[in-house]
């Protein structure tokens, strides 16, 4: 899994909604920080986390994973 390429379209989406990371962070439970890291790519995630971006952000796991 390429994980820098996750957190490229992470963050595309984010800014499409445009909400903050500290906004994202609190809607899935996560510090700020960690959001950071998952934008950069320097952080794995977990199938749980996963899940929760993919219904905030509101796109696929397929689309976070480049599927």
């Amino acid at each position: 899994m390429d994980y820098v390429q996750l957190g490229k379209r992470v963050r595309i989406r984010r800014r499409v909604l445009d909400i903050t990371q500290e906004e994202l962070a609190e809607k899935i439970g996560v510090c700020t920080s960690f959001i950071g890291h998952i934008e950069r790519g320097t952080r794995k995630l977990s199938v749980e986390t996963l899940h929760d971006l993919c219904r905030v952000l509101d796109v696929s796991a397929d689309f976070l994973l480049g599927l």
